[in-house]
Formats: structure tokens, sequence, C-alpha cells
């Protein structure tokens, strides 16, 4: 197996209370913005996207093929859509546009304190895969 597909299999591996989280951000950071791509924000949203499964391709493999804290490091690329959806939140735009907006920049806020805090123990040497296998859990927790 590549460590493209290795990665993507990695995703069946999280801890039970992080899927439905990975699930929502695939969902409203991923998904959603192609329903909107009338607006800029949607579209620098899928460009980041883009940019973090670059980078965490990129991290993934550096770590040698396992899902450390190290893994979101490209979410630092929702900073330039966040400006626009923030912006866009409070605009006379569309609600169910604005509802998405608001959902998204909701979504990237946390999921950045969370990244902030993961890179945080990854420099502080918590190096190692976060993946249930990882820690010796069977993936019903």
């Amino acid at each position: 197996m590549g460590s493209f597909e290795a990665m993507m299999e990695a995703g069946n591996h999280l801890p039970p209370h992080v899927k439905p989280w990975v699930t929502w951000m695939q969902f409203i950071l991923l998904l959603a913005p192609l329903f909107f791509l009338k607006w800029a924000a949607a579209r620098w949203l899928v460009v980041a996207q883009l940019v973090n499964i670059a980078v965490a391709y990129a991290v993934f493999v550096a770590e040698g093929d396992q899902v450390t804290r190290l893994f979101g490091l490209g979410h630092i690329a929702w900073i330039v859509p966040l400006w626009f959806l923030a912006a866009d939140v409070r605009s006379d735009h569309w609600i169910v546009y604005r509802l998405f907006a608001g959902a998204a920049a909701a979504t990237i806020i946390i999921s950045l304190v969370l990244d902030t805090r993961d890179v945080a123990l990854w420099l502080g040497g918590d190096r190692g895969s976060t993946t249930i296998e990882a820690a010796g859990r069977s993936p019903s927790g």
C-alpha cells in the first residue's frame, strides 16, 4: 500500500470520539463549499483544502506514515478563507450561505485551537501516532 492510501486508511483508525469531528469537518469544509462557489470564501476554502491535503500528506510521510499531533499543520491554510467567511457572516448575502459561512468559520476556529494544542504537544515531545492501533486500543474504544 502506498503512503497516500495508508493516510486514507489511517482515518479508519481514529479514536471514536474524533471520528464525528473529522466527518463534520469534511462535510462543512470540503463538500459544502462546492455548493457555494459563487462566493470567494468558498473558492478560497476549496484551495485551502487542497493545500491542507498536500501538507497533511507531506507530514504523514515525514512522520513515518503515521498520523501524529503534527498532522493538522496544513490547517494553517484555512486562515485566508476564515477572513472571508467572517466578513460574509455579517454581510447581506443569502441567509443559507451566511449560515454555512458561520458554521465553517466556527469549525475552522475550533480546529485551529485544537491544532495549536497538538503542535505544542508535538513540540514538547509527544510524537507518537494518534491512531487507535498505536495506542493499543481496539477500534471499539
